[in-house]
């Protein structure tokens, strides 16, 4: 009886968590863009980091996981939103940058910014960038 009550617990644990892992059409830059920045303002940055085009990227994320540590203030990106703005292809077709706009609770305006995106074979992927003092 403890077995099959085991097996039955255990093969609900396993259903949960593969309902729960998101697939990502690489194909198409929006969902990427979006996938990374939605993963990224809730703090998972292990996630977001799969979805960067450059080897190490986890280097970067440990860097911001360390900054934070040493801060006596963390900002709380988890209320902020964004919106997808529009998708710039450069000449090349390989290369882009997406422009979305951040809104935060503690921002009295939006802020504009861009995720520089590169396909990589046939996946859009986040160009990863390491910059010591300018996070998104």
């Amino acid at each position: 009886m403890k077995a099959k009550l085991f097996l039955l617990v255990s093969l609900v644990f396993i259903t949960n968590l593969a309902a729960q892992q998101e697939r990502v059409d690489y194909s198409d830059p929006k969902e990427v863009a979006g996938k990374f920045l939605e993963l990224y303002f809730k703090g998972d940055w292990f996630g977001a980091c799969k979805l960067c085009a450059c080897e190490g990227s986890e280097d970067q994320i440990s860097f911001m996981i360390r900054k934070l540590d040493e801060q006596a203030e963390v900002t709380d990106e988890s209320k902020c939103t964004f919106t997808l703005d529009k998708f710039e292809l450069d000449k090349d077709q390989l290369s882009g940058k997406y422009f979305y706009t951040k809104s935060c609770p503690n921002f009295t305006k939006p802020v504009k910014k861009h995720l520089t995106m590169k396909k990589v074979e046939d996946k859009w992927l986040v160009e990863y960038i390491f910059r010591r003092d300018k996070f998104l």
